[in-house]
């Protein structure tokens, strides 16, 4: 294996322990958190959120993993795209992956932790509250879905031996 070739390999593995490890985040939060401020709406909601700070700690966790995430995301794939034989499942756990951090900076943030966790629903109605709240715990299993896609994807990846033929050039190069 060529140095690049194990990089890859070695980054490959990181991203597949930070995926999983926010898929772990994901089944907490829906046995634990969930049903803790989903569980009798609207006055859950409020109960949960306002005066504490619930959503702060959530916050934290969700921001110092998420961005290192993508970051390995980003340099495995990088690394690894050379590999032909990789490429397909490589580019749709990546493509998945991207695709749900992009669904939560553009949805999930703004229709839900904002209005119902940052503001514990100041402002809205209880009909509101209710509203944006199934709405939220509803698509949040499509988010999680994607992302256990793109965690059995990369698995597959690993599957997939890089190439030889890397190597073999890099040896005729020198």
């Amino acid at each position: 294996m060529s140095i690049r070739q194990k990089i890859g390999e070695a980054l490959l593995w990181m991203g597949l322990l930070f995926i999983g490890t926010i898929i772990g985040a994901e089944v907490y939060q829906r046995i634990s958190l969930i049903p803790e401020w989903g569980g009798a709406l609207p006055d859950s909601v409020i109960t949960y959120f306002r005066g504490t700070h619930a959503a702060a700690s959530i916050g934290r966790f969700w921001l110092s993993v998420l961005p290192a995430t993508a970051l390995v995301v980003v340099a495995a794939t990088a690394f690894n795209w050379p590999e032909r034989a990789r490429r397909r499942w490589l580019g749709v756990g990546a493509l998945l992956f991207v695709a749900m951090l992009v669904w939560t900076e553009v949805y999930f943030v703004p229709k839900g932790v904002i209005p119902l966790m940052a503001h514990a629903g100041e402002g809205l109605s209880s009909d509101e509250i209710t509203r944006l709240a199934k709405s939220w715990i509803f698509w949040d299993w499509f988010r999680m879905a994607g992302t256990v896609g793109a965690y059995l994807a990369w698995l597959r990846v690993l599957t997939i031996r890089p190439s030889l033929r890397a190597l073999e050039h890099a040896k005729m190069a020198a």
